[in-house]
Order: C-alpha cells, then sequence, then structure tokens
C-alpha cells in the first residue's frame, strides 16, 4: 500500500530519518519493499545554524524586540557553531542577548502562535478540578488546550477508551517522560542530506510552515529549502505564488523540480492543524493526490 510519512517541528529530524532506514531497508530487500509515496514535514527543524536565528529574526520582523537587541544577537552570536544543548556553545555576549530578547518577548505571548492569547493555568486547572470534565466547545483555538490535556489524558475512561495504559503504571501521563532517554546530540545534526537522498529516489517532499510560528519560522525552513534546491540543481517549477483554500488565501507556496515544495499556511501556528484545520486538511489533501496547491478561485474579488 501507498505510505505517506509525515509529522511536524522535531518531525523534521524523526521523519526523514524514518524514511532514511526505510529507503535502505529497499535498497537491501530482495523481498518486501515500502512503497513510498511522499514525505511532508511541518515547521520542521532542520538546520540549527539557520533554524535558530530566524527566531530572532522573527521577532524583530514582528516587533517583538528592538533594534538594539535584534543588532546585539547579530554581533554576538556565531550560529554556525550553536548546539541545541545548553548553553549552545555560544559566547556570553550572545546568551545575554538571546537571554534578554527572549525577556522582552514575555511569558505572555505563546511563541508557538504570536498572534494566540496566553492561557492562565491557575483559572483553567480550577475550572478542571471543579467540573471534572473537559467538554467545553471553544471559538476558535482552545488556547488551554496544553493544560487541559494532562487532565483529559489521564482520566481512566480515556485511557481505557484508547486501549492505553494497560499495565496500571504508578504515575500519570505527562507530555515528556524521564523514562525514556532523550539526548540532545541528535539536534545537532544537518537534515539537508537526508532530504536530498529522499527527493534523489523521487519522492515528492513537501515542507510547510504555519506563519504564526516564532519556534522554527518560515523564515529559516524557506531558506534551507531554497538552498537543498540550489545545491540539487532543481529549477523552479512552481514560482512562488498565493493558494486558496475555500474562497480565502491558505497561504503561499514554490516548487523546485516537480518534487520539492515548500507552502506557508496562513494564520497557522507551529502545529499547523491545530490552528487553522481546514486549511491544513486542504494542504494534506493536495499532497496525498499528487496534486498542486490552488492557484485560482471563485468568484473573482471584482465581481
Amino acid at each position: 500500500r501507498s505510505l505517506f510519512l509525515s509529522g511536524e517541528s522535531y518531525a523534521g529530524h524523526y521523519i526523514p530519518q524514518l524514511t532514511d532506514v526505510l529507503l535502505t531497508h529497499n535498497e537491501k530487500s530482495k523481498g518486501f519493499k515500502f512503497n513510498i509515496k511522499g514525505v511532508a514535514i511541518g515547521n520542521p527543524l532542520l538546520k540549527l545554524d539557520r533554524d535558530v536565528p530566524a527566531t530572532y529574526e522573527y521577532f524583530w520582523s514582528h516587533g517583538m524586540i528592538s533594534d538594539e537587541i535584534f543588532l546585539a544577537i547579530n554581533k554576538g552570536c556565531d550560529f554556525e557553531d550553536y548546539t541545541f544543548g545548553n548553553p549552545h556553545n555560544e559566547s556570553k555576549s550572545c546568551n545575554d542577548a538571546i537571554g534578554e530578547a527572549n525577556a522582552i518577548v514575555g511569558e505572555y505571548v505563546n511563541n508557538y502562535d504570536v498572534i494566540l492569547d496566553v492561557c492562565y493555568p491557575s483559572i483553567v486547572m480550577q475550572e478542571l478540578r471543579l467540573r471534572k470534565y473537559v467538554t467545553k466547545i471553544s471559538l476558535g483555538v482552545d488556547v488551554c488546550m496544553s493544560y487541559e490535556r494532562y487532565f483529559y489524558f489521564n482520566l481512566p475512561e480515556v485511557q481505557h477508551a484508547l486501549h492505553a495504559n494497560r499495565t496500571h503504571l504508578p504515575y500519570g501521563w505527562s507530555m515528556c517522560s524521564d523514562v525514556l532517554n532523550y539526548t540532545d546530540k541528535d539536534g545537532n545534526i544537518n537534515i539537508l542530506p537526508l532530504l536530498q537522498r529522499i527527493v534523489e529516489h523521487k519522492i515528492p517532499v513537501w515542507i510547510f510552515s504555519g506563519d504564526q510560528d516564532s519556534v522554527v519560522p518560515l523564515l529559516g525552513s524557506r531558506t534551507l529549502v531554497r538552498e537543498l534546491a540550489h545545491d540539487m540543481g532543481l529549477p523552479v517549477t512552481v514560482p512562488y505564488r498565493t493558494w486558496f483554500r475555500k474562497g480565502q488565501v491558505g497561504g503561499w507556496a514554490t516548487e523546485y523540480g516537480n518534487l520539492l515544495t515548500f507552502a506557508t499556511v496562513r494564520g497557522a501556528s507551529h502545529m499547523v492543524p491545530f490552528a487553522q484545520p481546514d486549511r491544513a486538511l486542504g494542504l494534506f489533501r493536495s499532497f496525498v493526490l499528487g496534486q498542486r496547491l490552488p492557484n485560482t478561485t471563485y468568484p473573482p474579488i471584482d465581481d
């Protein structure tokens, strides 16, 4: 059967790595081979020396930090040597400037969606404890989802429905766990060579970015896709242009060599389907069907 691989954020690392493993299997296997039809990664961490400075470019371009702080970061930071783990192999002047930038942005902005209102955890958690349920219908995006999920996924009936925690672990579900041995070193890997290998196997690669994300902003991803296309000698097959969903601009997109696509999703956050589910559906529909994102809509706006 057709196999599509997709994910967001750190999936910029593990989805290409998984694809690479499957391609290696296909090359060695004399029997079963995976029928990989496409790879799509959203707001993906690909290459630290471009993705990290893009965050501070995003802050500055959106009026979230001052000219002086932005210039101090540019002067004090050598992002070529940036490492994923703290203290990021940077100078004190760089870390001080980054710390000041983060302090100015503050805790009252959601870095994963800079136009989203902030959640007040004490209020939502008190409500959850009192009402003992999470069933309210939100208009738009639920800004407290990240807190509500802890409550929701620890409900016995939810775990039963998901066939989860069958062994009755003595601790509750959490987003990340110390039980697993995570390492920061993997984050230092440059993923572009893996993406190149995937494209060389004639597998379409889509990289999409919610344009309200400052954590892995489109500013870095777009540059890296262009860099990859240039290194591979892929021509522009679709010039940078708008794409539409239900009569509205869904975002902007470009394509290289009929195989490598970069697309933005207008109004979307770090996790695109969370903030713009319908536009995400339109994007994935085109991806799975092997179609380009629609560039026209009706009726014309001046009718």
